[in-house]
Order: C-alpha cells, then sequence, then structure tokens
C-alpha cells in the first residue's frame, strides 16, 4: 500500500482561509441612494420615510452591507441611525460593498482565533480557493503566523511556495 506522506504528517497543517475563517451567515447589501434626493442629498423627512418603509426583517441572521453614492451627502446621524437600526436586525452592520465587508469579517475572525494549535507546525496555507480571498487578507495571516509556524507555504501540498521558515530550522 502506498502511503500519502504529505496527508499523514502531523506536522503538516493546511489552512483553507474562507473555510476556516470566512464569515459563517450570509452577506446582504442594501443601496441608499434611492432614499436621497436625487440620489445625492439627504433631506430628513424622505431619508426617514424610506427608513420606516423598508423591511429590516429580511437581513435578520445575516450581515448587512449599506451602501451609498460615494458622491453622497450624508451627515453623521444618518450613519448612526442606519446602525442602530440595521445592528437590531442584522448581525453586524458595514458601510461598504459585500466583498469589502467579507474581507473585513475574514481578518476579524483571523484576529480572534487561537493560532497556538499551529505552534512549530509546517502551515500550507491554500492558494486560490476563493475570489474573495485577496492579496491583503494573505498578508493579514501570515503576521498571525509568523512566530508560531514552523514553515509557512502558500499553495497547494503538491506545489506550493515556501513563505517563512523559523530562524530555528534555518
Amino acid at each position: 500500500m502506498i502511503k500519502n506522506k504529505v496527508q499523514s504528517s502531523e506536522k503538516l497543517v493546511s489552512i483553507d482561509i474562507d473555510k476556516s475563517f470566512g464569515p459563517k451567515f450570509p452577506i446582504k447589501s442594501l443601496d441608499i441612494t434611492p432614499w436621497l434626493f436625487k440620489g445625492l442629498i439627504l433631506k430628513e423627512n424622505l431619508f426617514n420615510d424610506s427608513i420606516d418603509q423598508h423591511n429590516w426583517q429580511e437581513y435578520q441572521g445575516s450581515y448587512l452591507c449599506i451602501e451609498v453614492n460615494k458622491d453622497a451627502l450624508l451627515a453623521p446621524w444618518a450613519y448612526m441611525i442606519l446602525t442602530e437600526i440595521g445592528k437590531r436586525h442584522a448581525k453586524d452592520v458595514f458601510f461598504t460593498n459585500p466583498i469589502d465587508a467579507q474581507s473585513q469579517l475574514i481578518k476579524r475572525n483571523i484576529d480572534e482565533a487561537d493560532f497556538s494549535s499551529y505552534k512549530e507546525k509546517y502551515v500550507l496555507v491554500k492558494g486560490c480557493s476563493n475570489k474573495y480571498v485577496t492579496p491583503d487578507i494573505y498578508a493579514h495571516i501570515i503576521k498571525k503566523l509568523i512566530g508560531t509556524a514552523k514553515k509557512i507555504m502558500y499553495g497547494e501540498a503538491c506545489s506550493f511556495v515556501p513563505v517563512y521558515m523559523s530562524k530555528s530550522n534555518k
């Protein structure tokens, strides 16, 4: 019988960033541009009416991304009101697009994770696993692994690029 030494190695740990650290709940988007006068200016009555008429229940059990035209003029209190109402229904509220929200959530999950299980291990960070795993996320996870892992590699077990090796390993 042929033994797969890569898969059976206790020292090699593979990390699929999206599966390990990706958001566990859906991300839903709300574009509030139609709530603004000519899509650009906040008029309090129009804005409040739009808030009152919106079905906020649809964000239950998900993350809410509130998007708005970048040229729009919104008062700071508008963000506060939207956050307060959104937070009553959604897991969290972001003022960005869903791709950037996904990136923020992955980084948050990486920051909150316990990396002690990677101590003195050979860590393979899987590459090309998901379009939402951007280069800054790869940079973010390696900052958490440096000093803990013995060796960090990027790619797949059959084809990887060495990224970091602890001084005790050189």
